[in-house]
């Protein structure tokens, strides 16, 4: 069996056909504008037009909190025309095959507890960096996904009360932005080219080094947050830039830096092992098609 999954991000809708196995058979990405809600669904129902032939259904990855029982987008800062819509529930009925969706670190996390870096853990999360930051959490081998579906939203935390508004929040903790900025500073004809803001920081350029520095040390506090109320044994690190091992060299000097904020901190909280996602960038996708396995076996199990 195929499945067609689609993982709308913040700039880029990337869709992939992916059979039982989890395999990526091909895959593409499309640039998008989420704010144009008619254009967004044209390339939306040009995409499953395109594979509806050869798919047994669809699973979505969607950014913000998702109920994925009733199929609605409950709240989505970049798909606000879509919250507490029928959209989903009807494009099952418009295709006549299974739909699911499901958040995006979610499904990051499906993919990487099904065959990926948590597949033999049962209390571990997963942290997303890339537009933003996104995390998941498994605790007793189960997803947590809280009384409204909005467990784990890591954005939402305040962590400088000193500034005002989403600038007091992690929402402001970006990947992509701090590639963005080192590639303004370094004057690259392309300022998201992150081959070459890794170079930059790989070769201890002052400004790159100190900006990378500072995200990591960031991203680490949410770990040292979460680790001191969970107490996990591992943390898995995605989004894009999850490739690069200096990265997860950084988060772990990081969050051992947090790790002595206190003697008392020092000897009482465990340190994690933090590592990089399995499927790195493609763990989305992967992801996105655990809930359609699980419901047609349900189904299929119903019907016996």
């Amino acid at each position: 069996m195929n499945f067609l999954s689609i993982d709308i991000g913040g700039t880029n809708l990337k869709y992939a056909l992916v059979n039982e196995f989890g395999q990526i058979i091909i895959k593409g990405t499309n640039a998008i504008n989420t704010q144009d809600e008619i254009q967004f669904l044209k390339s939306l129902y040009k995409i499953i037009d395109l594979h509806g032939q050869d798919i047994q259904g669809i699973g979505f990855s969607l950014p913000g909190v998702v109920d994925p029982l009733a199929k609605k987008l409950l709240s989505s800062a970049r798909l606000s025309f879509l919250e507490k819509s029928e959209f989903f529930n009807e494009l099952q009925t418009k295709y006549g095959m299974p739909v699911t969706i499901e958040n995006d670190s979610n499904c990051a996390a499906l993919a990487e507890k099904w065959q990926g870096s948590i597949a033999d853990e049962n209390n571990a999360a997963m942290i997303v960096l890339g537009t933003g930051i996104g995390s998941s959490i498994f605790l007793n081998g189960q997803l947590i996904r809280g009384n409204h579906f909005a467990a784990s939203e890591p954005s939402f935390m305040v962590i400088d009360k000193s500034k005002t508004g989403v600038n007091q929040t992690a929402a402001f903790l970006s990947a992509v932005g701090m590639i963005e900025d080192i590639g303004t500073h370094l004057s690259l004809p392309n300022v998201k080219d992150g081959r070459r803001v890794f170079a930059a920081i790989m070769a201890g350029e002052e400004y790159a080094w100190k900006t990378f520095v500072d995200f990591c040390d960031q991203a680490a506090l949410l770990m040292y947050n979460i680790q001191s109320i969970l107490d996990l044994n591992k943390f898995v690190i995605g989004g894009g830039i999850s490739s690069q091992p200096i990265l997860i060299k950084q988060l772990r000097v990081s969050f051992e830096k947090w790790h002595k904020v206190t003697l008392l901190s020092e000897r009482t909280i465990t340190i994690p092992e933090i590592v990089s996602a399995h499927f790195y960038n493609d763990a989305n996708l992967i992801g996105g098609i655990v809930p359609l396995i699980r419901q047609i076996k349900e189904q299929k199990s119903d019907v016996q």
